[in-house]
């Protein structure tokens, strides 16, 4: 048993059997790619992307991989063409549901000869329809450990990370899907931020337009920022407080989530730097400050969290510490929060160790996809897990036809198999080092069997997303894909 594993939780044992909720299971093979980042494409099919994995060898070879996981299918793809070292650059969807993907690595760390990480100032595109990367532009600078998020009018905000010369970045560049071009390299408004920019930090778009940063972030190795609503277009950050109840310093890969329905705009932190700790805030409160939320379990660094489409929210993965302490170990646990009680349910551990690298994302059966693991000084962990929440095993209402194309604030009709009490939206994850920015779940008015999307774009800004229905008793169908614009 590695040195940094503990036995399996025995919590579900203990417990009657409907105590747990879930099974877990993997796919019937290992991923081909050291899966570091994954997106999920409006094919339903998810993107592996590794470049070096994290790999020295494969860097200096020029050795980069990434592979298509088929969920439908349990298959893969491994024979897809990465034109750069895309470890640790960031991604995001363009609205026509091509994935942005920002910088990566330039060059390794090498601390005996004073080599710092240093960041790719290239992008590229990924087509799910042709399975093939596109060139992008140059960014001004290199990014490594970047994040990336869309913005109301379809453009994308990409920001932070390590530059070409191993520098903290503390600017931003917007990138135009239109043009295929990006605008002016600008610092963030320096009132504190341009002090220390952390990496990955994780945004969320709100409903204003503006975006907030959470406090989650990766690598704490410097003083961390306070949380703020950031005003883009003026370039003016409101801070927040950096209370007992967040304390960003102790919030190094946790997991940041926008709470369903996205119309609440409440945020969740859950975990980081071991923590067990979360906490919400509530940002549509005249002076939004972070109140402590219900405890997890287990203190963790590196996990995952995911929207699920009966409006809870999933947490699994991560380890006690950071992988360089010797004596970190595993954290296998899983629960489910609901956001309506603000109470976690215990569902059934994940018997995968999850650790820095590793990430988590929803998939259009309702099922939870796992990936990823980079233990230190062993194997990288290459299984992918499928979580299958409760209300797969029930009968579930399905949608027999939808519109592709959808808009704000117009009615559309569906057909159903039954009546229905409610429906989501829910923008597909693009995840890394447990930084997701894009996932939302919005809910829609429902009239029969004619939905309506909030007419605010910055509740549901434009791309691809999954339409589930839920029946009276709040069971989830299988989504359908629609396109917002």
């Amino acid at each position: 048993m590695r040195r940094f594993m503990k036995p399996l939780a025995v919590a579900c044992l203990l417990l009657a059997a409907a105590a747990c909720e879930g099974t877990w299971t993997n796919a019937s093979s290992p991923s081909p790619v050291r899966a570091i980042h994954a997106a999920l494409m409006h094919t339903g099919k998810v993107l592996l992307i590794a470049g070096s994995g994290n790999d020295r060898t494969d860097f200096a070879a020029g050795t980069f991989k990434t592979a298509i996981y088929d969920p439908a299918t349990d298959t893969f793809k491994s024979d897809i063409s990465t034109p750069y070292d895309l470890f640790c650059g960031g991604h995001a969807f363009l609205p026509d549901g091509r994935l942005l993907v920002v910088g990566g690595t330039a060059q390794f760390e090498d601390q005996g000869k004073g080599l710092p990480w240093n960041g790719e100032k290239r992008t590229t595109i990924f087509d799910p329809v042709t399975e093939t990367y596109q060139p992008g532009p140059d960014m001004a600078i290199g990014r490594w450990y970047p994040s990336a998020f869309e913005k109301t009018d379809g453009k994308l905000v990409v920001l932070a990370g390590y530059d070409e010369h191993g520098n903290h970045s503390n600017t931003f560049q917007v990138f135009d899907p239109t043009t295929s071009t990006f605008g002016a390299n600008t610092p963030i408004a320096s009132s504190g931020v341009g002090v220390y920019s952390p990496l990955y930090p994780t945004f969320h778009l709100l409903a204003d337009g503006k975006a907030f940063y959470s406090g989650a972030h990766a690598w704490g190795d410097g003083p961390g920022t306070s949380p703020y609503i950031w005003d883009i277009t003026t370039n003016t950050p409101r801070w927040l407080p950096n209370n007992s109840a967040i304390n960003v310093d102790k919030r190094d890969q946790g997991a940041s989530v926008l709470l369903p329905p996205a119309q609440d705009q409440k945020v969740m932190v859950i975990g980081g730097s071991g923590t067990a700790t979360t906490a919400i805030i509530d940002l549509k409160a005249a002076n939004p400050a972070y109140v402590a939320g219900p405890p997890i379990e287990e203190g963790k660094q590196y996990v995952s969290a995911v929207i699920l489409p009966d409006g809870r929210v999933l947490e699994t993965g991560g380890t006690s510490a950071v992988r360089e302490d010797p004596n970190v170990v595993y954290r296998h646990s899983t629960q489910i929060y609901d956001p309506k009680t603000n109470t976690w349910s215990k569902a059934a551990d994940q018997q995968t160790g999850r650790t820095y690298h590793s990430g988590a994302m929803l998939l259009p059966d309702g099922r939870v996809l796992t990936f990823g693991g980079n233990p230190l000084n062993q194997p990288f962990e290459m299984n992918i897990g499928l979580f299958s929440p409760g209300y797969m095993t029930k009968v579930r209402p399905s949608i027999t036809s939808a519109p592709t194309n959808v808009t704000w604030g117009t009615p559309f009709s569906i057909s159903t198999s039954g009546p229905i009490s409610g429906a989501v939206l829910i923008r597909p994850s693009a995840v890394t080092h447990s930084s997701d920015s894009e996932q939302r779940s919005v809910d829609l008015a429902v009239n029969g069997t004619q939905l309506t999307i909030p007419a605010n774009h910055s509740l549901t800004p434009p791309g691809w997303y999954m339409l589930f229905v839920k029946d009276s008793a709040g069971v989830p169908s299988v989504a359908k894909w629609v396109q917002v614009g």
